[in-house]
């Protein structure tokens, strides 16, 4: 009575479909890992994390000691 629909499944396989086309898209995409696997950069050592907290609470301190010379 209650009976849910069920999703009907279809293996569709175009007419015109080449091989040949499969193929060569595979090989663009092993080609494109290749060529992106071999210029990836290092991150710059100023933008990285640890070096941006150590300037931070170097900031910090330099702050407090020219602020011990003001009073």
């Amino acid at each position: 009575m209650f009976n849910q629909r069920k999703n009907k499944r279809f293996s569709y396989k175009p007419r015109f479909q080449d091989s040949e086309e499969e193929k060569s898209k595979e090989r663009l995409e092993a080609r494109w890992d290749e060529l992106r696997g071999n210029t990836k950069r290092r991150g710059n050592m100023f933008t990285s994390l640890p070096f941006l907290i150590i300037v931070l609470v170097a900031l910090f301190v330099l702050i407090y000691v020219l602020n011990g010379y003001i009073k």
